[in-house]
Order: C-alpha cells, then structure tokens, then sequence
C-alpha cells in the first residue's frame, strides 16, 4: 500500500512517514498540491493525507481531482491547522474521509488510518506470497501453513519486505522503519535480521519468494519460479 503526504511542513511530512513505515507501508512526500496531481497522471496512491494550507493550490483542490479521477474509494484524510467547526464540515462534504486539526496527535491519527483501513478490507486479512502467509489480524507468519517463530522486530521487517516485493528498500529506510524509535542500532542490526529472516521464510527461493542484498543500496524482495 502506497501513502501520498502531501504537506509543505518537512518536519510533519518526516513523522508522518516514518509512522506509516514503521508499519510497513510504502510513503511519497509532496510538499505542493500540484506536485501530487502531476506525479497521479503517472502513479496512483492507495491512500491520502493532506494538508489544507498548501503554498500553491488549496488541499481541496488536491481532494477534488482526487476524487475526479481516482474515485471515492480512496480514503482521503486532511490534516490542518484550521479548527473551526465550519471548516472540518466543509472539507467532509467535500469528500474526505476524515479531518485531523494540528498539532496531530500520532497515537490518535495512527488509529484513526487504521479504522479507515479496516473498512476497505476484511476484519480478518490475510496476505500470500509464494508459500507464505500474514496473518495481519494476528500478527503471525506462516511458510507452508506452519507457523514461524519470529521476534516483534522480525515480524516488523518481514511485513515492510512483503509488502514492497519487487522494490530496492536501503538499509537506512529499513533501519527507520523498523526500528524507529530505538536507539543505540545500526544497518547491521537490519543485516542480521534479514539472514534470520532468509533462513526462517525459506527466503533463498524454497518458499517462491528471494531476498536480496543489492549492492550499495539495500535489500530487495522479488518472487521466483519453485523447481
């Protein structure tokens, strides 16, 4: 799943990406609403979060050709110093889906995004690739319907990985990501816990899944052909 932030705050977009990393999505920063409209005439975005004050279109304009022309199923969150009552009517019966006033409050938005994510799938979710399988609900892995033995952190960075299969993830994002609010590790700690990781999720190929490590870059997820 791939968030646009669209926010002219580099600080503010910073969290809020690395709040969506932590749990595994793949995050794009705009810091202009036409940056955002023009990048949709080559890319789509499975969900939204815009700021109101933007330095060159508003953020309903940005909501209006969303909805124009990638539907109302997109869950579309606005993001804003504007409080009043009127303003959070106004820009739901424009189309949001939902309205944060700042400063946000990350436990509360990150709960939030995940009950607007809870309507557009299934309570209980579960995600194959190759042999295996996530139990979001639960928090488990599978490989060939046995259930794996993973740490929290391993989990964590299983769950990045499968969901960007096929994309160059570095060591840096993963490290920010996973570990985002612990300190004292390094890119080695995101080393180990891939060659973990390899060996548990049958990640050399035998599950139909193989982890790369891509020179000077980072890791890479892609699926292959089981003999």
């Amino acid at each position: 799943m791939i968030f646009a932030v669209v926010d002219d705050s580099r600080s503010q977009a910073e969290i809020i990406k690395a709040l969506l990393r932590s749990e595994g999505y793949h995050v794009e920063i705009f810091s202009e609403g036409k940056a955002c409209i023009e990048a949709l005439g080559m890319r789509s975005f499975d969900f939204f979060i815009i700021d109101w004050d933007l330095p060159d279109i508003g953020g309903d304009e940005v909501l209006r050709y969303i909805r124009e022309h990638c539907g109302w199923d997109v869950p579309v969150v606005f993001c804003t110093g504007r409080t009043e009552e009127d303003s959070a009517a106004d820009i739901l019966h424009q189309g949001a889906d939902d309205y944060m006033p700042k400063p946000i409050r990350y436990m509360e938005f990150m709960a939030r995004i995940h009950a607007l994510l809870r309507r557009l799938r299934p309570s209980t979710e579960i995600l194959r690739y190759g042999s295996v399988e996530i139990d979001l609900e639960g928090r488990r892995i599978s490989m060939a319907g046995t259930d794996v033995d993973l740490t929290q952190r391993e989990y964590d960075l299983a769950l990045i990985l499968l969901r960007n299969v096929g994309r160059v993830l570095s060591r840096d994002e993963l490290l920010t990501s996973v570990w985002v609010r612990e300190v004292g590790v390094d890119t080695r700690t995101v080393d180990t816990h891939a060659s973990r990781l390899r060996k548990k999720l049958g990640l050399s190929g035998e599950s139909g899944l193989m982890l790369s490590s891509v020179y000077g870059q980072g890791y890479r997820l892609d699926t292959v052909q089981q003999g």
